[in-house]
């Protein structure tokens, strides 16, 4: 189809092929689009970057002592008041992040992920949960406060009460 529509098009116009055949150009396109093949573009190295003697030499004094607690745009600013320009901060910036640095350099402690423990219960009556719900009540404005104590492995209420106020008094009254 896409062939006898190009055929019609080169004669008549993409418009008016399009128009005879009922289709859309968008689809025209989109056929002439998925058959070409797609250039690939070779990643040529830019004249003007640094050559790898000097990355490293502005690796190496990214992570020195004296700068290892130090932004790029701190370092380079400091290197310019002494004189000396190794490279822009935003090539320091590039340099740490190709060696996956751009975060704290500095040696710090990692603490571990926190574990969270996780309650199981392998039988009824092993393991209970208890809650507090408000319940709507019959009127405007006026709740009820539903204690409920849940077993966690069969999900059956335990126990439950119902209060016309929420207090810890109550709760373990319930518990009891």
């Amino acid at each position: 189809m896409i062939t006898s529509t190009e055929q019609l098009a080169e004669r008549v116009g993409v418009s008016a092929a399009c128009q005879a055949l009922e289709m859309p150009r968008s689809s025209l396109y989109r056929a002439r689009q998925a058959t070409e093949p797609q250039p690939v573009c070779e990643q040529t190295v830019s004249p003007r970057a640094l050559p790898p003697e000097e990355r490293t030499e502005v690796h190496q004094v990214l992570n020195s002592e004296r700068f290892a607690d130090q932004a790029p745009r701190e370092v380079y600013a400091t290197l310019l008041d002494e004189g000396t320009y190794l490279c822009s901060w935003r090539t320091m910036y590039r340099i740490l992040d190709e060696n996956e640095e751009v975060r704290e350099r500095r040696n710090q402690l990692r603490h571990p992920q926190y574990a969270r423990p996780e309650l199981l219960a392998t039988q009824p009556n092993q393991l209970w949960s208890w809650d507090i719900t408000k319940l709507l009540g019959p009127t405007k404005w006026t709740y009820y406060y539903l204690y409920n104590i849940l077993d966690v492995y069969s999900r059956y209420s335990v126990g439950w009460m119902i209060a016309e106020r929420e207090s810890a008094a109550l709760a373990e009254e319930l518990r009891a």
